[in-house]
């Protein structure tokens, strides 16, 4: 299983889009990991729309608009393995 884990990504204040060697992992994941500190909720609806499986919560940079589509705690089970993202 691939699995991909980012947080802090900080768009488009601190960059304006992910890198392209990160999109192509993305791309081929089976499971992508974002432990907050979106910032804006287009990165949301493009990691939504790229990836196979998201397991995303919100962080304390994240406004009204992403702590109504993410979870404080986001949890999954991979394969056996429980994991939480806080």
């Amino acid at each position: 299983m691939l699995l991909v884990i980012m947080s802090d990504t900080h768009l488009p204040k601190r960059a304006r889009d992910l890198p392209a060697p990160l999109w192509m992992m993305v791309d081929e994941a089976d499971v992508v990991v974002h432990a907050g500190d979106w910032v804006d909720v287009d990165l949301l609806d493009q990691l939504e729309a790229r990836s196979r499986r998201l397991v995303g919560c919100y962080g304390n940079n994240d406004g009204p608009a992403l702590r109504a589509r993410l979870p404080e705690v986001a949890r999954a089970n991979l394969g056996g393995v429980r994991l939480a993202v806080v």
